[in-house]
């Protein structure tokens, strides 16, 4: 186990989605998919569960029970090119095939300077995505008040 005490953490970049994942050219040594990009520091030993509560606290919509989360690492190739590959799911409120929430950055063999792709496929039926592309919650662009506001 890290020393989280002494151990200085390591940047995580989360590329974010819903629906899908990002694609491998979308990803270069110049240009990310920027508007889609959550800044995490943690270490080695943080599970993908605790990555997906992270996530929770940006999107609410990862929030809702039954939400699944799939993670792919990208990284650049032997040729400078950027690939991904497929690591696992967590879910909210229960367990998936293919589930990595207990799993660890070290034990997915993650190195600082990957990043990872994540799609976000919410749990609810009938779901209306609430975030716009540049990350505004939609309802406020047009002015109404979130429930918590009032």
């Amino acid at each position: 186990a890290v020393d989280r005490e002494k151990v200085c953490p390591m940047l995580v970049r989360l590329f974010c989605k819903f629906g899908e994942h990002h694609q491998d050219e979308e990803f270069s040594t110049k240009k990310v998919p920027a508007d889609d990009e959550i800044r995490v520091h943690t270490w080695k030993d943080a599970t993908m569960g605790e990555l997906t509560e992270l996530l929770a606290q940006v999107h609410r919509e990862v929030r809702q029970s039954g939400t699944r989360c799939t993670f792919r690492v990208v990284y650049p190739d032997n040729n400078g090119n950027f690939v991904s590959k497929e690591l696992g799911t967590t879910a909210i409120g229960r367990r998936v095939g293919e589930d990595i929430s207990r799993k660890s950055l070290g034990t997915l063999r993650y190195q600082a300077g990957d990043y990872f792709s994540v799609a976000i496929f919410p749990g609810k039926s009938g779901y209306n995505k609430a975030v716009g592309a540049d990350g505004e919650d939609e309802k406020d662009e047009k002015g109404e008040k979130d429930e918590k506001d009032e």
